[in-house]
């Protein structure tokens, strides 16, 4: 499993939840489910692919403490942006958002138990 494989399961994953999410904005006459699913989910791999940087970084050519410091706190600031954005918001929801954020958790959880540990 690599993180090409992660990031076209994620894909997958994010159609079927705007799927679901567009059922639940449906029901409930609101559209902000869905945005905020797509405004956490944008987030959620922006960030993991400033994990997969990071960890490049720290493998290949050693960086220092203070610039992985400084990448947490970059990819923490992306999370508590996203979250910001759909407090004040009443266009994005803020389980849209939660939700979001985990396809990327999902899309790995999924790739582990499909290969079950191997390739």
């Amino acid at each position: 499993m690599n993180e090409k494989d992660v990031l076209k399961r994620s894909v997958y994953l994010a159609v079927f939840g705007s799927i679901l999410f567009g059922i639940i904005g449906v029901l409930l006459h609101d559209i902000s489910f869905i945005l905020g699913f797509f405004l956490g989910y944008i987030i959620n791999v922006i960030v993991f692919i400033l994990i997969i940087k990071m960890t490049d970084g720290i493998l290949k050519y050693s960086m220092s403490g203070l610039i992985v410091a400084i990448m947490f706190f970059m990819k923490l600031a992306l999370y508590a942006l996203g979250f910001y954005i759909a407090v004040k918001s009443q266009w994005v929801h803020i389980v849209g958002v939660f939700f979001g954020y985990l396809i990327t958790k999902l899309s790995i959880y999924f790739e582990g138990y499909i290969h079950k540990g191997g390739e």
